[in-house]
């Protein structure tokens, strides 16, 4: 099971693709990551099942080693970047990595000057709009025009699940926080709310904004959540590369 997206499945030169939990051996399941505790054999076998079954060769992925900042990376080969949450290519043939786990993959796709961006937008990184530096640096460092970009927001945990004390709750704008009905303290906070008016703010057209309805938290049988699995969670990846065309 891989999460795709409508709008960016409509163009021919695009992979991307978003894991699910569905698949692999408990209690991590179809997990990713290398770093959550899960057999390193598994974790490799799951892998090799997730990008292969979109045509992806591991050595040409880039991976963002996600500080939870506004760090973004302008890439254009393979491997690890440091101090980074996004990552931006114009050069085909790579794909773009991010982990999540109840946080916000966010992919871009200039259709026009042919660039991508995969954003891992956490509540720290979406407080700092870091999907809206990221379309600023592909305006200014690319030439992206915001009304040509197409953007998919996918699984993250929703308002409703997403509770934060009151020093949290501070750093966020009224609109976006709700009072936890019976929890003295305890906020309620629409991350997902943020991140699209933020792309709203930076030009992207609505019609050009495709969101996942899903929720991590909730759908236990088929996404990881940290949220709700702590340290039995897994964690899924986003992908999204363009193709090398002949």
């Amino acid at each position: 099971m891989i999460i795709t997206s409508k709008k960016l499945s409509s163009f021919s030169n695009i992979i991307h693709g978003i894991s699910t939990k569905a698949g692999g051996s408990p209690p991590y399941y179809n997990n990713l990551s290398k770093n959550v505790g899960d057999n390193i054999n598994d974790v490799m076998a799951n892998r090799q099942r997730f990008f292969g079954s979109l045509g992806i060769a591991e050595s040409t992925l880039v991976h963002a080693n996600q500080v939870h900042s506004d760090g973004v990376s302008v890439v254009s080969k393979p491997g690890l970047y440091p101090n980074t949450d996004a990552l931006i290519t114009s050069v085909p043939g790579l794909n773009l990595v991010i982990s999540i786990a109840d946080c916000m993959p966010v992919m871009i796709f200039d259709p026009v000057n042919k660039i991508i961006a995969d954003i891992h937008s956490g509540w720290r990184g979406t407080q700092k709009n870091i999907a809206g530096k990221t379309i600023g640096i592909m305006v200014n460092e690319f030439g992206s025009e915001p009304g040509n970009l197409i953007v998919f927001t996918g699984p993250a945990i929703s308002k409703k699940n997403f509770e934060v004390d009151t020093d949290v709750a501070d750093m966020f704008a009224e609109k976006y926080k709700t009072p936890k009905p019976g929890f003295k303290g305890k906020y309620l906070i629409d991350t997902g709310g943020i991140v699209y008016d933020d792309l709203i703010a930076a030009g992207i057209k609505p019609g050009n904004i495709e969101s996942s309805p899903l929720c991590t938290f909730n759908e236990s049988g088929t996404l990881h959540s940290y949220r709700r699995d702590k340290d039995l969670s897994g964690r899924m990846f986003a992908v999204i590369g363009m193709k090398k065309m002949n």
